[in-house]
């Protein structure tokens, strides 16, 4: 029964995933990814062996584009982790509803949800999350041999998809001791330490696919030992991660704990945490290991996103949420057996309203951003008539980076920085077999700075974006818009001259900019704005505009985040998803059912790319 029940909720998690799916090619690290899959030498910088090992066998069984199946791949692994938390919250509560709510509570979750649809690895680290701590709590029940070395084994197996495995270790370590039949000690016997020893050997034994690779770059290691220091340092990505771990300012820390506040709500509600805390009660009294297991691993996660200095941080709080479903789940335990069922119930009917308000802002089946960012600053090119020189936000980078692989592979493109040397010989060269060299805006500044009046450049005038006074000018009288505007990241400058001269033109002048981090305006072309709101918080607002029902979602906090792949915030009308918010502008004008006729985006990775024509 309780297989069926988890085989029902992975096909229903599935069902939901797939409904909401990215079609295609994302940015940044996703974009990496995609771009990554199916290719026969995987260096050490791009670590995760296992997770492009199944994103491969996706990609070749299905025959999808890469992208496509890489993001489904995601799809297929969230459904299995939904399905085995199944398992683990029917252990921890008796309960097999409990353990079913316990499984939507997680699968359901803003940020888990979110990443489920895209090509990325936190799914696929979910499944090992919740894999390993149901094989502990089976050797905890029946403390064979065997059933401890399909834990180290599948533990083991975890660290080929992410390095962040490690974070489980205290809590596990910490637990084997505790439950040790023949007491801590026992733990250590030469048998146990040899099986460990080994699964630990072979779960290493993936990367030997990326250390492999680098006898085949341009500057192969002198030997052995030079190999694994360059492998060691590039798999852990040490360069970065030596000022980015527990190197959170102190002067933040206050800001990011209501920043921890605001995304856990984002993720369960109210409701959550406080069954959460009622859950681990009930465990401490009921079973104090489990309590401390779970306790431990919540506790040594949380602490590493809390202090994790990166700009998506977001994503490395999913083991501790993870872990805060399985405690609400487990909240059961403080009522008498024969409601906790109905408890549960009531849970499950939580999640599903919940998972329904949501369902519209997380739906990216028609999110096709990147490739129109990409095919208006390639349009009219092939290697026959010219030459792409960039360099570009690496989010947009990582997207190109697939895009001229995979779906325009006649485009010539390389890094500016890899032929800044000889550009002008370049240019030289390419012009004298009539080929264009073509360049992006960061990458003209370089070849100005390096090679002044030596190399000339000239605008393309086919790719200039229109101001943006001119783009909403031209949204038709009496046609329902809304516009967000929040604050962009530093690599990104908003012109505000030109954004207040078009709010102006869109609102017949009757509507001026207010001041705040997040800003939403909203509707009718023509006319004073029907909805106004902004704030340095993000914020959930509603509002009517000519008869449709506007629901504008601001979904990030600022201090903190500079990547979000599901977006900074949504705009749902009528259930409609019609505007992904990014930070800096956001438009979209939208007819009656909240369909987007038009959308514009200015000082952030969406925004039309502009290209110059060099010279000699």
């Amino acid at each position: 029964m309780t297989r069926a029940a988890a085989l029902a909720a992975g096909v229903l998690v599935f069902a939901l995933y797939y409904a909401t799916l990215l079609p295609g090619v994302d940015f940044g690290d996703t974009g990496s990814f995609q771009a990554t899959v199916g290719t026969p030498l995987l260096t050490p910088r791009d670590a995760y062996p296992l997770y492009f090992a199944i994103g491969g066998a996706f990609a070749g069984v299905t025959g999808l584009e890469p992208a496509r199946a890489l993001n489904l791949a995601s799809a297929v692994e969230g459904a299995v982790a939904a399905g085995l938390l199944v398992l683990v919250g029917a252990e921890l509560s008796g309960s097999i509803v409990a353990g079913l709510a316990t499984s939507l509570l997680f699968a359901t979750s803003y940020t888990f949800w979110s990443q489920a649809i895209i090509a990325e690895v936190y799914a696929l680290h979910a499944c090992f999350v919740a894999a390993t701590v149901l094989l502990l709590l089976r050797w905890a029940a029946r403390p064979t041999i065997g059933r401890l070395a399909a834990f180290f084994a599948v533990f083991a197996l975890g660290f080929g998809n992410h390095l962040s495995m490690v974070l489980l270790l205290p809590g596990f370590t910490l637990f084997l001791l505790l439950s040790a039949p023949n007491g801590w000690r026992s733990m250590l016997a030469p048998r146990i330490v040899a099986i460990a020893t080994l699964c630990a050997a072979a779960g290493a034994m993936q990367y030997a696919w990326n250390l492999r690779s680098l006898w085949f770059t341009a500057h192969p290691p002198a030997g052995l030992a030079d190999a694994l220091q360059r492998f060691w340092f590039d798999v852990t990505k040490s360069d970065w991660r030596d000022t980015m771990v527990m190197h959170i300012p102190g002067s933040t820390l206050a800001n990011r704990l209501a920043m921890y506040w605001f995304d856990l709500r984002q993720q369960f509600g109210l409701v959550g945490p406080v069954l959460a805390a009622v859950g681990t009660a009930a465990l401490w009294r009921r079973e104090r290991r489990l309590a401390i297991l779970l306790i431990s691993l919540y506790v040594v996660n949380a602490v590493f996103a809390y202090t994790y200095n990166v700009g998506d941080s977001h994503v490395f709080f999913l083991p501790s949420h993870l872990i805060v479903a399985l405690l609400a789940g487990a909240s059961v335990l403080s009522v008498v057996p024969p409601i906790r069922s109905v408890c549960a119930a009531v849970l499950i009917a939580f999640v599903a309203g919940k998972a329904y308000r949501d369902f519209p802002a997380l739906d990216r089946s028609g999110d096709t951003r990147p490739v129109e960012v990409l095919d208006h600053l390639t349009s009219g090119m092939d290697e026959s008539r010219s030459i792409l020189l960039w360099d570009l936000n690496w989010q947009i980078a990582n997207g190109l980076s697939y895009y001229a692989k995979v779906l325009h592979p006649e485009i010539a493109h390389e890094r500016m920085p890899a032929v800044l040397l000889y550009a002008p010989a370049l240019v030289v060269d390419n012009g004298a077999i009539g080929r264009r060299v073509v360049v992006t805006d960061r990458a003209r500044q370089e070849l100005a700075a390096a090679y002044g009046p030596y190399v000339r450049t000239s605008i393309d005038r086919s790719t200039v974006p229109l101001p943006l006074t001119a783009e909403l000018s031209a949204v038709p009288r009496g046609t329902r818009y809304v516009l967000t505007v929040l604050r962009p990241s530093r690599d990104f400058t908003l012109n505000r001259t030109d954004l207040g001269a078009a709010l102006r033109a869109l609102t017949g002048g009757q509507t001026e900019l207010p001041s705040g981090d997040y800003v939403a305006i909203a509707g009718v072309a023509g006319e004073a704005a029907t909805f106004v709101a902004a704030g340095d918080m993000p914020f959930r607002a509603a509002a009517t505009v000519a008869g449709a029902t506007v629901r504008v979602r601001m979904e990030s906090w600022l201090e903190t985040d500079t990547i979000r792949r599901m977006g900074f915030g949504q705009v749902v009308v009528d259930r409609h998803h019609t505007l992904i918010v990014e930070r800096g502008v956001s438009f979209a004008a939208f007819d009656g059912r909240g369909a987007a006729i038009h959308t514009a985006y200015r000082a952030n990775i969406f925004a039309p790319q502009p290209r110059f024509l060099c010279y000699r």
